[in-house]
């Protein structure tokens, strides 16, 4: 493997690299966009851009086969994620932020993403990841600032 397919296996395997491109692929998200990052096992971060604000979603103890720790969920909390409400049918973990947002809250939702995905998820590797995108106007979202875990379509598998 040459110098570039080192770097490029060492980049998706950088959770703040991801973090980082995650942030970009944020800012860049049109109105009436729908982003999923996802994982084996229905573990997954879900992004929706509206006009005015955009809501994530991470995937709750209800569809998991093994239940987020209570450490990772206590670090949810303390970031801004708000907790499922079962009794109320919100079953994931959901943050949202309203426009105008700044680059760098965008960088911390990333990060915090990251954080969810990798820590209250147990995914090892941001190369265990597979993204796909689209708006309901265009079709699908130009995610190559995720590098390979982009996928065109709209289909998905958990």
């Amino acid at each position: 493997m040459g110098t570039r397919g080192q770097y490029e296996q060492k980049v998706m395997t950088d959770w703040d690299v991801f973090a980082k491109a995650l942030a970009r692929t944020l800012i860049e998200l049109p109105s009436r966009a729908t982003l999923v990052i996802a994982a084996t096992g229905n573990r997954y971060a879900q992004f929706q851009q509206f006009d005015i604000r955009l809501s994530v979603e991470l995937t709750g103890n209800y569809y998991l086969a093994e239940p987020i720790p209570e450490s990772a969920a206590q670090r949810l909390r303390d970031l801004g994620w708000s907790a499922p409400v079962m009794q109320r049918d919100i079953e994931n973990w959901r943050r949202t932020l309203l426009w105008p947002i700044p680059p760098s809250r965008l960088v911390d939702l990333a990060r915090s993403v990251v954080i969810g995905l990798r820590d209250a998820l147990g995914i090892p590797s941001p190369s265990d990841l597979h993204a796909s995108g689209w708006t309901e106007v265009s079709g699908d979202l130009d995610l190559t600032a995720l590098g390979p875990i982009a996928r065109t379509g709209f289909g998905w598998q958990s």
